[in-house]
């Protein structure tokens, strides 16, 4: 249940993101009916789709003493191979340490009417699976059996029982329920029974209707459906499937500063430095003067040589490990990160704090609804001076200082003071933040061949990702990664040499350095020549746009710019004839300009890009689909004439 994780468990798709800019130049019986199982494929399904839920049935009961059960009767069509593939194992998790599980029976219905049911002898208790980029030690346990004899067409109908035996705080509940994920649904259900004399709230989703409420003895009762719903399809770099599925949370927690009494409470005995702790402070900070050269040094201690290990499901989802076994062994978890560093800060009359945030991969904390539920991660905020507060994520150990990474930012937060929960909001950093600037030197020879020194300093989300490559990335992709990169501009291109700087430091950027040079790179014709700026196209923008209109907002996760300044020299007897014209463009989306200087025998070429991706509604998307196309064009056609005055001469 708790969600607490290190941000590199979604490092698939955060370098995914960062890649693609970077590669563009910067669950009874009774609800069974047998009708489902001999029925046909629906035709108005689409062939992508592998499965249909014909029931997703949960009825959840909050007992007196907050003891929770959950009931769920789940009903599944398969429709293709990929259903098959997809359902030919089933897994249940559950907590060993406060929750109890109950399988009441796995049946098949086959098309052709047999019903096979599936012994639950067969069932074997494992471990949650391991996570090599994000190693989690979690007290979650999965019982977990394959299904034999699947085919299209087959119906998979199974019902089980979860019963939390302790709450995780004290008199209070909260939950949540997501109604049948992206699949096409027939019917899905949550029903959720709360003792009489018990607060409560919730927040709808993607809802247009409100539940049903009935009270008598057993308590209240809420019941959500949801009927006949077609498949939901994500679109490519828009939210993912927990903004997109209809979903419920309730909570009986009345105040934000509740939650913080309670966490408070999970930390009290182990936020205190000892004495091997306090000695390896005063040693660590020996030769900085300032606090913040003090700070700076211990947020690198931490990022860099804490290493991540995770402590999920349950409790421990939440509760972080005493700071001194964290800083004995040297490894810890988001949680452990953030209050390891917040206690040694308080060593140098630093005020920090722990920060419950949600990422960008699950929806926003609602102010309105008080619960722990909504976060899956920990951050640190330090008061300034000012009263603001500053945050820092250790946990990512290719953040620098000031910055973060890109899944913690724009998000409403919850910063635990003592008995105090602060509500606030994580800053969305601007595009020049996150930039790349290249500088390249190119000389052009009189036979129409280039030679070229490139120079990239990366910042922001860029460097977080070189810097991640560089730690992570064999020698031989490093050396792919930057031929990808000449070969962009000249399919001719030979590499001279390449050399990276500062990969290991989180006080200085990454720089990027490349030598190559092309033969026949210009285009001769007698005294003219014709040549295109040695640029990479930035083709996969593209690619970013490509549908013609969007439902869901179009997500980079970051604002992000591009500083390109190139110095091509020509040769002394050739005179630039014409020189594209300088371009200009902004709206509310972002910007992109060019310009040239000629001066002696060099053409300088400067351009700017800017885009504010963090997120982009649907009704600015045709003004960066409009941006997007024209910076294309634009860098595609940066074709330069000159003309060879000797060869006039000699005529």
């Amino acid at each position: 249940m708790a969600k607490i994780k290190k941000y590199f468990y979604l490092l698939p798709l955060i370098l995914f993101l960062f890649a693609l800019i970077d590669s563009v130049n910067i669950t009874g019986n009774n609800y069974y009916n047998t009708s489902y199982a001999a029925g046909t494929i629906d035709k108005s399904i689409k062939s992508d789709v592998s499965s249909k839920i014909l029931l997703d049935y949960t009825n959840e009961k909050i007992k007196k003493k907050f003891e929770d059960v959950i009931t769920e009767h789940e009903i599944i069509k398969i429709l293709n191979k990929k259903g098959i593939n997809k359902y030919s194992t089933l897994s249940f998790p559950f907590s060993k340490k406060n929750q109890k599980l109950h399988i009441y029976f796995i049946k098949i219905f086959q098309p052709d009417g047999n019903v096979y049911n599936v012994n639950l002898n067969g069932l074997k208790t494992v471990t949650a699976p391991f996570n090599t980029e994000a190693p989690i030690f979690s007290n979650q346990l999965l019982k977990t059996i394959r299904l034999p004899e699947l085919t299209d067409g087959s119906v998979i109908n199974y019902k089980f029982k979860t019963t939390t035996v302790k709450p995780y705080m004290k008199d209070s509940f909260f939950t949540e329920d997501y109604f049948g994920g992206l699949s096409p649904l027939k019917k899905s259900v949550y029903r959720l029974t709360i003792p009489r004399d018990v607060y409560y709230k919730y927040v709808e989703y993607g809802f247009d209707k409100k539940p049903s409420i009935t009270e008598n003895s057993g308590g209240t009762t809420l019941i959500w459906q949801i009927w006949n719903r077609k498949k939901i399809m994500p679109e490519q770099m828009g939210p993912s499937e927990s903004f997109i599925v209809p979903h419920i949370t309730v909570s009986s927690i009345r105040s934000w500063d509740k939650v913080a009494v309670w966490y408070a409470g999970l930390t009290s005995d182990i936020i205190k430095p000892g004495k091997n702790l306090k000695y390896f402070i005063k040693k660590l900070i020996r030769s900085k003067k300032t606090k913040l050269q003090k700070t700076k040094v211990i947020y690198n201690f931490v990022a860099k040589k804490i290493r991540y290990v995770g402590y999920e499901f349950g409790i421990d989802g939440y509760k972080p490990s005493n700071v001194n076994s964290v800083f004995k062994n040297r490894f810890g978890d988001c949680k452990d990160h953030a209050t390891l560093f917040a206690s040694m800060l308080s060593m140098i009359g630093v005020k920090a704090y722990p920060v419950l945030i949600p990422t960008t991969e699950i929806p926003d904390m609602n102010p309105k609804l008080p619960t722990p539920f909504v976060f899956d991660h920990e951050i640190t905020a330090i008061k300034l001076k000012n009263g603001k507060f500053m945050f820092a994520d250790t946990t990512s150990n290719v953040t620098t200082f000031g910055d973060l990474p890109p899944m913690d930012q724009g998000r409403n937060v919850l910063i635990i003071i003592n008995s105090k929960g602060i509500i606030a909001k994580t800053p969305i950093f601007p595009p020049r933040k996150n930039r790349i600037d290249m500088k390249e030197y190119a000389a052009l020879s009189y036979n129409g061949s280039i030679k070229s020194k490139i120079t990239f300093v990366y910042a922001g989300a860029y460097d977080m990702y070189k810097r991640y490559l560089y730690s992570s990335e064999s020698a031989q992709k490093k050396k792919n990664g930057i031929l990808k990169k000449i070969l962009n501009i000249s399919p001719n291109a030979k590499l001279s040499g390449f050399s990276f700087k500062n990969g290991n430091s989180l006080t200085k950027p990454f720089i990027e350095k490349i030598s190559f040079s092309a033969k026949k790179y210009a285009g001769k014709k007698g005294n003219i020549m014709l040549v295109r700026l040695p640029i990479r196209t930035m083709t996969t923008l593209a690619k970013v746009t490509a549908l013609n209109h969007r439902k869901y907002s179009l997500k980079f996760g970051y604002n992000f710019s591009e500083k390109n300044t190139i110095y091509l020299k020509f040769p002394k007897s050739y005179k630039p004839v014409f020189i594209p014209k300088d371009i200009n463009i902004k709206n509310i989306v972002g910007s992109f300009k060019t310009y040239y200087v000629v001066k002696n025998n060099t053409v300088v070429f400067n351009s700017y890009f800017s885009t504010n991706g963090y997120k982009i509604p649907p009704k600015n998307y045709l003004m960066v689909k409009r941006l997007f196309n024209k910076t294309i064009k634009t860098l595609s056609r940066q074709v330069l004439i000159f003309h060879d005055d000797r060869l006039t001469t000699k005529r």
